[in-house]
C-alpha cells in the first residue's frame, strides 16, 4: 500500500471538485429524467381517443358534418365495438391544417377581449335612481 501526503487545502480544493462533479452528474440525470417524463405524457396524449361528441365540440362541428368527413374520408377514425373513436393528435392536426376562423368569429374575440367590454353595462358617474319627484 502507498501513502500519498498531500496538504490540507489541496485536498479540500480536491473534495470541492468532486462534490461540483457528483452534483452535476445527479443534474444531469434529473435532466434526462425529467425529458424521459415529458416524452411520456406526450406519448400518452397523442395516444388519447376522442368520441364523437368531443370531436364535434373542439372543432365546432355539427355530428352530421363529422360524419361526412368519416365518409369523404377527410378525417382518420377507428370503430371499436359500435363506438367511433378519433385519435387527438389526428384531430388537431386536422384543425390547425383546415379550420379557419371566420371574420365575425375574430371580431367578437377581439370585442371581448377589450377592457372596455367589461364596462358595457355599468353606469357612469352617478346611478340614476328616485329623485323624489315622482312619488
Amino acid at each position: 500500500m502507498e501513502v500519498i501526503t498531500i496538504e490540507s487545502k489541496a485536498f479540500a480544493a480536491l473534495v470541492e471538485k468532486i462534490d461540483r462533479i457528483v452534483a452535476y452528474v445527479q443534474a444531469s440525470r434529473q435532466r434526462e429524467l425529467e425529458q424521459q417524463g415529458e416524452e411520456e405524457n406526450n406519448h400518452r396524449k397523442a395516444d388519447k381517443w376522442m368520441q364523437n361528441g368531443e370531436v364535434c365540440e373542439y372543432l365546432e362541428i355539427s355530428p352530421r358534418t363529422l360524419q361526412r368527413y368519416r365518409t369523404n374520408q377527410i378525417l382518420p377514425f377507428s370503430i371499436c365495438g359500435k363506438k367511433i373513436r378519433y385519435r387527438r393528435t389526428d384531430v388537431e392536426q386536422f384543425r390547425e391544417r383546415w379550420m379557419r376562423e371566420t371574420p365575425a368569429t375574430l371580431i367578437d374575440r377581439m370585442v371581448e377581449a377589450h377592457p372596455l367590454h367589461e364596462r358595457k353595462n355599468k353606469l357612469y358617474g352617478k346611478k340614476r335612481g328616485n329623485t323624489g319627484t315622482n312619488e
